[in-house]
């Protein structure tokens, strides 16, 4: 369940930089692009027949990002992702594999870097969100060349008139459907140092269990 949840909270992850096409999506791609993002969510979806809700917080920055949320702390240096499960008291570290097909899954960088290769904008108007008329942009990957992996159709949902982003709905090849309430978006000045997305495996507790697999 753990890794499940991770998956589901990367995988928005990734989708968030991962857009282009209309006037709304191209600024806002220019502005992540120049800055650092942060935001709070909460998720709902069904898994298996089991609803899964969850909330945190989150940062990226060009190729890094860092999660935090439901006992999980997620972060990726553009080189190497930390995974703590401080519940179970567990760490993975793992390299991020730029070539790999799961690569879109763990950086969301390289989503950026393919835009062209890997979604098409089918559609763009306005919707409701939240109880709020917001602008929507619908999002389908490209059938061929590289895809950002399981995600058969993504919805985004601006403030009306903004680039900033108040939800999204991520549906993944199974059909399980993935909704995101994002609160406190911001686009701020860029952190010179990258140590807010890295983690020192050798200040956790000696109960940790480490798994590194650099």
């Amino acid at each position: 369940m753990t890794r499940t949840l991770a998956a589901i909270v990367l995988t928005f992850s990734a989708c968030l930089l991962s857009q282009a096409r209309s006037r709304t999506l191209d600024e806002f791609v220019s502005k992540v692009s120049s800055s650092l993002v942060s935001f709070e969510y909460s998720f709902s979806c069904q898994v298996n027949g089991t609803k899964m809700t969850g909330e945190g917080d989150v940062l990226l920055q060009d190729d890094c990002f860092k999660v935090v949320g439901n006992g999980l702390d997620i972060r990726c240096d553009g080189k190497t992702r930390w995974t703590l499960d401080t519940f179970a008291e567990e760490a993975v570290i793992e390299p991020v594999d730029a070539g790999s097909e799961d690569g879109f899954a763990v950086n969301p960088a390289l989503l950026v870097s393919a835009v062209d290769k890997a979604f098409n904008e089918t559609s763009f108007g306005t919707s409701k969100f939240g109880g709020a008329q917001v602008d929507e942009s619908v999002l389908a990957p490209q059938k061929k060349g590289k895809s950002s992996s399981d995600i058969s159709l993504l919805k985004l949902y601006f403030k009306k008139g903004t680039q900033i982003l108040s939800g999204a709905e991520v549906t993944l090849n199974d059909g399980t459907v993935s909704t995101f309430t994002l609160k406190n978006f911001r686009f701020s000045d860029k952190l010179k140092e990258k140590d807010s997305f890295r983690i020192n495996e050798k200040t956790l507790g000696s109960d940790y269990v480490v798994t590194d697999l650099r």
